[in-house]
């Protein structure tokens, strides 16, 4: 009687981990209020790359880094402000997320000079780097209305995936 107790407890351990597992799976929710991450390096993390992508309910944008990420922030602003002129961006779109990375630097040789995707899709308009100052990297994400988003951290190499619902 004993040992069957003990399977029955070992059996919904076992089913509370694997609930817990499929659980942080799944994506977050989409919300509009802003997100922000810890720096999971413990150096100036390198921004590679910035890539876009259209899915059927969802447009994606990925900050792809060299190592680990460094602390980001993302939420919804009036208006795009560019670091450290302090003027206005023009960033497409009719609400706009801000994205700031803290510890950051840019890669200039893999993008040459200041980052712009102008993709168009259904809800995501235009990506565009607004400030590279003193380890502070910032992008304007323009939108066409504001709408629910969610932040996902990927590692291997590290990478901030922001996903604008439709």
């Amino acid at each position: 009687m004993l040992q069957l107790r003990n399977l029955c407890v070992a059996g919904a351990i076992a089913a509370s981990a694997a609930v817990a597992t499929a659980g942080a799976a799944s994506p977050p929710p989409f919300t509009v209020f802003a997100k922000a991450g810890p720096a999971r390096t413990s150096g100036t993390a390198t921004l590679e790359h910035v890539r876009v992508a259209r899915h059927q309910s969802f447009d994606r944008v990925v900050f792809e880094f060299s190592g680990e990420t460094p602390a980001w922030s993302a939420g919804y602003e009036p208006k795009i402000v560019q670091d450290p002129s302090g003027q206005i961006a023009t960033v497409a779109g009719r609400a706009f997320l801000h994205v700031v990375f803290h510890g950051t630097r840019v890669d200039r040789a893999a993008t040459g000079r200041p980052i712009v995707r102008t993709p168009r899709f259904p809800m995501l308009l235009q990506v565009k780097e607004a400030g590279d100052f003193e380890g502070v990297v910032s992008f304007g994400v323009g939108v066409r209305r504001r709408t629910g988003f969610r932040a996902i951290h990927l590692s291997s190499p590290g990478r901030i995936v922001l996903d604008l619902a439709h």
